[in-house]
């Protein structure tokens, strides 16, 4: 969604439910569980005003996030921001219908930034092919499901030190952009460049790895950003308006939950008859093939009937449904075998078609001295939650999650962020050998036993890395 675009979209009157961040306008609605959420969905999947371009819906327990599009920078010619306004009313309109209120402090969005002193079209194809992402504008690539992180390419000047080959960037909307600033410099960051501030901060944590936080175009504009555009585009928010801080770091798991974790994750790899669920990084994931928005809808709430179903991510798409049990794999019980298998058999019933190679999760992975202490700056700047001693995770299911590598004293800090894709073992070595196809190379693989790959350390042409997985889907 061009500057443009974002700005026509605020200048529309009846959307204050929605903020505009990297994947154009979302929303965020309150329910209190996963039934309440698809029933919901329901009824926005019916609408007629979203027929040409069916929104993503996800479905947590505690509510429910609406995005207008994957991107809408995909929009088609005949899309305007008006358009976009029609369908974000609409889907609002049932919201109050049925009593739901908007959460915007809820929503975040996620991308990472890939440094290259090459050019776009040498690298981009790599990183197309190791995702399984799509083209969106020429630069970016995006999850064609609409799940993973957004990628986008920075050229850099060949004179320039290629240190840090990514960076993050954290899309937050207005409301809460001052309370995460002030808490991750309080958590030991520090700011690095407001060159562009109200538009975007960029900050640094103790080891120096980067992330811009960005609240544009939430911020109210500058006179000069307002210039040309009729009417208050500013709608009297306030730039400075802040949440509660946390009282302490929110924990989801310990080492006795991580221990449960994997045991249920060996159950669920042992089990025959459960190839639809293959384990990636946060658990048994699903993906079911459908024909419409409404059938994944259907499917969805469906799901929802069953007992135990209390728990569930539901990613509703116009292709299909996307399910994981739990928003943390340590969540996992003896019951959730026979609930997968019986989920799978309503899919079946419904028409819906398993496919386990469209799952994958990606998460970050971040690395930093021992003498560093840089979880504490992105619990706060994220908002996530501690799992593990090594790891982050969004208890909304929705962004990735981060995961922090202590290198060892006497190693160079040069790649100071690298992506782990966790994938089906079915499709891993496929997509190393079209990544390799794309002008990647191996520069690590680990042999997972029987001289089967458990997983591979790819390097795009310009050095930046990426670790594809599979280790964690099924028994060889």
């Amino acid at each position: 969604m061009n500057e443009q675009h974002r700005l026509a979209f605020h200048a529309e009157t009846g959307i204050d439910d929605w903020r505009v961040l990297y994947c154009g306008p979302v929303a965020h609605f309150a329910t209190d569980s996963v039934r309440a959420g698809t029933a919901f969905a329901t009824e926005i999947a019916a609408l007629d005003a979203v027929t040409r371009h069916p929104p993503l819906i996800d479905v947590r327990p505690d509510g429910v996030t609406v995005r207008l599009h994957a991107d809408l920078l995909a929009l088609d010619d005949a899309a305007t921001p008006a358009d976009a306004a029609d369908r974000a009313r609409a889907v609002s309109a049932v919201a109050r219908a049925h009593g739901l209120p908007a959460r915007p402090d809820r929503l975040q969005d996620v991308q990472v930034a890939i440094a290259t002193q090459l050019t776009v079209d040498e690298v981009l194809p790599f990183w197309r092919a190791v995702l399984g992402y799509v083209d969106n504008s020429g630069e970016d690539l995006v999850d064609p499901h609409g799940r993973g992180p957004s990628i986008w390419f920075q050229g850099l000047d060949a004179a320039k030190p290629l240190r840090h080959v990514m960076h993050l960037d954290l899309a937050v909307p207005r409301e809460v952009a001052a309370g995460r600033r002030d808490a991750a410099v309080a958590a030991g960051g520090r700011l690095a460049s407001d060159v562009v501030a109200p538009r975007f901060w960029t900050y640094a944590d103790a080891a120096g790895n980067k992330v811009d936080l960005v609240a544009w175009p939430d911020l109210p504009l500058t006179k000069a950003d307002a210039e040309g555009w009729p009417g208050d585009i500013m709608f009297g928010r306030d730039a400075t308006a802040a949440p509660a801080s946390r009282s302490a770091p929110i924990v989801v798991a310990g080492a006795a939950e991580l221990e449960h974790g994997e045991t249920m994750f060996e159950a669920f790899r042992a089990a025959s008859d459960l190839e639809d669920w293959p384990v990636v990084f946060w658990g048994p994931t699903a993906w079911f093939g459908t024909t419409s928005l409404a059938r994944s809808a259907e499917l969805a709430a469906a799901l929802a009937e069953q007992h135990g179903a209390d728990r569930l991510q539901l990613d509703l798409r116009a292709d299909g449904l996307a399910v994981r049990f739990a928003r943390d794999f340590t969540e996992l019980v003896d019951d959730d075998l026979e609930l997968a298998r019986r989920f799978s058999a309503i899919a079946r019933e419904l028409g819906a078609v398993a496919d386990p190679t469209q799952v994958q999760t990606v998460q970050v992975a971040i690395a930093s001295k021992p003498d560093h202490e840089v979880r504490p700056f992105w619990r706060e700047l994220f908002g996530y939650a501690e799992h593990g001693a090594e790891d982050l995770v969004d208890l909304g299911g929705r962004g990735p999650s981060l995961w922090f590598q202590e290198l060892p004293a006497e190693k160079p800090l040069r790649h100071a962020f690298h992506i782990d894709v966790s994938l089906p073992r079915a499709v891993g070595r496929a997509r190393v050998d079209a990544a390799l196809a794309a002008g990647g190379r191996i520069a690590a693989q680990a042999d997972g036993g029987a001289g089967e790959q458990d997983w591979w350390t790819l390097a795009d042409p310009a050095g930046n890395k990426v670790d594809i997985a599979v280790w964690a889907d099924r028994d060889g």
